[in-house]
């Protein structure tokens, strides 16, 4: 019997491989924080006393920042800034830690497509051709076979049937359950 090993199986069951690596980190950085407005004046209309007719003035109700003040706000917003900056950078830091731990995980088991559609390494396939396991030296590759050429010997042993050609020439499986 054969199957076809795979990184990207349709349907995992039981995989149990990357319990060691553990859960993948969540970002801790947060929101990016946001730019200060600086604050205007707010002016009013305000009547002058003892004119006639009435004659009116503008006056500060409520004084803007001060170029003290502003200057106080930028260089406060600057150091959140670069706080964020470092927080994203550590979340990329983990995030790559972790993508790194989970590939060398990855690397040391068979992940097997018992089903579903999977791409596999045969090049010079076509739509419809079947996918047939031979020896290979000391291992095993996959051929693929023309219907009308196939055996049934060959039938039996196939692991799955070309349902398209993938844009690098590979053939696109859909296996054949057992």
């Amino acid at each position: 019997m054969f199957s076809i090993k795979s990184t990207a199986p349709s349907f995992v069951g039981g995989d149990s491989w990357a319990d060691d690596v553990g859960p993948r980190p969540s970002p801790q950085a947060g929101a990016a924080p946001v730019q200060p407005v600086r604050r205007e004046d707010v002016v009013a209309q305000q009547a002058v006393p003892d004119t006639d007719p009435q004659e009116f003035e503008e006056v500060v109700a409520e004084p803007g920042d001060t170029d003290d003040e502003w200057a106080e706000k930028l260089a406060a917003f600057e150091a959140v800034l670069a706080a964020h900056a470092a927080a994203v950078q550590q979340d990329a830091d983990a995030m790559a830690t972790f993508d790194a731990a989970l590939e060398a995980e990855r690397q040391k088991v068979d992940r097997i497509a018992i089903s579903g559609r999977v791409p596999v390494n045969v090049l010079g396939a076509q739509a419809g051709d079947y996918i047939v396991p031979v020896q290979d030296g000391a291992g095993i590759k996959g051929i693929s076979v023309r219907k009308a050429d196939l055996t049934q010997s060959q039938y039996l042993d196939a692991v799955g049937r070309v349902i398209s050609i993938e844009p690098d020439g590979r053939a696109y499986v859909m296996v054949k359950v057992v």
